[in-house]
């Protein structure tokens, strides 16, 4: 068992920007493990017209990369005897299946990501949502039923909202089950801890049970939506 005694008591305080989600139950038994599993999602472009598919040095993505990987840098500095997995998933299918972005314009954003990755955050993982798809199949039915019977109406209402703002013509349940149907999977298939990139009124309720952290300042928070 991994001695979290600097986690809780010095490193959380001080970095938190969000109230953590399953913090005693979740996030605190899995940094007592010796290997813990760290679990980033990522979002499309849907910019791009103005902002391109590329993303370069002066974007908000990099700097976003830069800090998370200075978290990371000092997790591993200050609990040595600890391995970790970092896994980043890029959220393509709702660019392209949700919110009608072209595959072209979204494969080439999350090369571009990879690349960056593997700069500032060389040991963590990449994986693309669509690539697991045929493994979460068995739990969209299940997610299914949890946003048509657990999901608060303040959700259903939110998603409207969005899905009108972004005038894209997405269906607001389908991009709920989508989040839902990921969160089953990772936390089935990785039991991680997520750190989010969100802020955490974007996570409640569709991430289930997911043990989450929020660590990012406001203007490094979903960088893919910002300029």
């Amino acid at each position: 068992m991994i001695d979290i005694k600097w986690f809780n008591c010095d490193f959380y305080p001080s970095k938190r920007t969000g109230r953590a989600v399953r913090y005693e139950d979740g996030v605190l038994p899995r940094m007592k493990e010796v290997h813990t599993k760290l679990f980033t999602p990522w979002g499309p472009r849907y910019d791009w017209e103005t902002r391109g598919v590329e993303i370069f040095e002066e974007h908000r993505e990099v700097q976003t990369l830069a800090y998370l990987a200075k978290l990371f840098t000092e997790l591993k500095a200050q609990m040595p005897e600890k391995t970790w997995q970092w896994i980043f998933l890029a959220a393509d299918t709702y660019g392209t299946r949700v919110n009608k972005l072209s595959t072209q314009v979204v494969q080439e954003y999350f090369s571009s990501l990879k690349k960056w990755l593997r700069e500032y955050l060389p040991d963590s993982e990449f994986e693309l949502w669509s690539e697991l798809e045929t493994e979460a199949l068995p739990l969209r039915a299940q997610a299914a039923e949890y946003v048509r019977t657990k999901l608060p109406y303040s959700i259903h209402e939110r998603a409207a909202q969005t899905a009108q703002k972004m005038g894209r013509g997405s269906n607001p349940n389908v991009y709920l089950e989508e989040r839902v149907t990921e969160a089953l999977f990772i936390e089935q298939y990785y039991s991680p801890i997520k750190i989010s990139c969100a802020p955490r009124h974007k996570d409640d309720a569709v991430d289930v049970d997911l043990p989450r952290l929020y660590l990012l300042p406001e203007a490094l928070q979903v960088p893919w939506l910002k300029p």
